[in-house]
């Protein structure tokens, strides 16, 4: 038996071997465009990922669909993966730093809107003017609502019984300012003064008699008593306070266009523009303050109340939501499409990295396989020889 043939055949069944499997690894990837020898098409051409991209997309997408990234995974993982604390803590943390921040509103209103304010610092007028014309549009609705009715329908009772305990208050203030002003100077001077225009000017003979006999201290005298008397009576506040019930009765039965009439739209529209500009006022103010300022008094209660409760309605929403928004969200066609446009040298690289030695222990396999077989036919053709 010639040894060299032995050699000879387990030398090439080797080669054999190795190349063969070496080219069929590296027709997995290669070629990544057909060839074409005039218009033959040259067999297995492009390579075999190239060449089935579409399917292996569109299988990629159904198997990421149906196994991996399912409704029931992702709901078992909301429930167990601690997503609600970590959420809460997150929310914790930016609601903390927002709340103990120094700077004014201004300051992060004007990093969300940076043409917010004017160069004077109040509302720009692409914010001011939108807001007044919705203003003066909400007053005019509001007037034409409640036009038919009574001013009475639109006080609720708690009002009405303010309103009617403020006029009890205001009769007793009425009297009691003007028994003061009796005793003032300046009152006993007015008083004194009718006095003598009623007994010089309108008292006749008698008038003039009584004058000479009692004169004006004396008459003050007699008749400051008698009024301060009547002053405190409560019949005369009871008198003055069912004067003023009637009147706000009166009042009250009117209807809102008939109170507008009376009043004159100029005035109720100036009203609503005097309104308006102390609410700009007040805003202006209001962005001028420091977060921390604003936020103390809720501070607590948002970290230890509203965070909570906001990230348990997160994912509870999340989850009762989570089937319609995989069917809007459409993860097939999303995995497919990414799967379609991506490189096939950046799959070949990642296939590659990962399974290397495996794919050299295959060409290694092939060349020692090659050689077993080359050995084997060798032996063949000499024993048969």
């Amino acid at each position: 038996m010639n040894i060299w043939v032995i050699l000879l055949n387990i030398g090439v069944g080797s080669v054999i071997g190795g190349v063969t499997n070496e080219l069929a690894i590296r027709m997995l990837f290669r070629p990544l465009k057909p060839w074409y020898i005039g218009s033959w098409r040259v067999p297995f051409t492009p390579g075999l990922i190239p060449s089935r991209r579409d399917d292996i997309a569109i299988q990629m997408g159904r198997l990421v669909e149906e196994h991996l990234l399912t409704t029931e995974g992702i709901k078992r993982a909301l429930t167990q993966s601690g997503f609600e604390n970590t959420l809460a803590s997150w929310m914790n943390n930016v609601a903390t730093g927002w709340m103990s921040d120094e700077r004014a509103l201004r300051h992060a209103l004007l990093q969300a809107v940076p043409e917010i304010f004017n160069e004077e610092g109040g509302w720009s007028d692409r914010v001011r003017t939108p807001i007044q014309l919705h203003w003066q549009a909400f007053v005019d609705r509001t007037l034409y609502h409640y036009e038919e009715k009574t001013l009475r329908e639109l006080i609720s009772d708690n009002g009405k019984k303010r309103l009617d305990d403020t006029l009890g208050y205001i009769s007793q203030l009425l009297l009691t300012r003007f028994r003061e002003y009796l005793h003032s100077p300046e009152g006993q001077q007015t008083l004194q003064n009718m006095v003598r225009g009623l007994l010089g000017g309108g008292g006749g003979m008698f008038g003039g008699l009584v004058g000479m006999f009692l004169g004006d201290d004396k008459i003050l005298g007699k008749l400051l008593p008698h009024l301060d008397e009547l002053l405190r009576s409560p019949e005369l506040a009871q008198r003055l306070h069912l004067f003023l019930q009637n009147e706000s009765d009166k009042l009250l039965d009117k209807n809102v266009g008939e109170i507008v009439s009376w009043l004159g739209r100029d005035q109720v529209d100036e009203w609503a523009s005097t309104l308006f500009a102390k609410l700009e006022e007040q805003s202006l103010r209001f962005v001028d303050t420091p977060m921390s300022r604003l936020t103390a008094p809720f501070q607590e209660s948002v970290k230890s109340e509203l965070v909570p409760r906001v990230a348990k309605w997160m994912v509870e929403t999340l989850q009762q939501n989570v089937e319609r928004i995989f069917q809007r969200l459409a993860v097939r066609d999303i995995v497919t499409r990414q799967v379609e446009g991506f490189p096939i040298e950046r799959i070949e690289e990642m296939v590659v990295g990962i399974s290397g030695r495996e794919f050299r222990m295959i060409t290694v396999l092939g060349f020692i396989l090659g050689g077993i077989i080359g050995l084997v036919q060798g032996l063949l053709a000499g024993w048969l020889g």
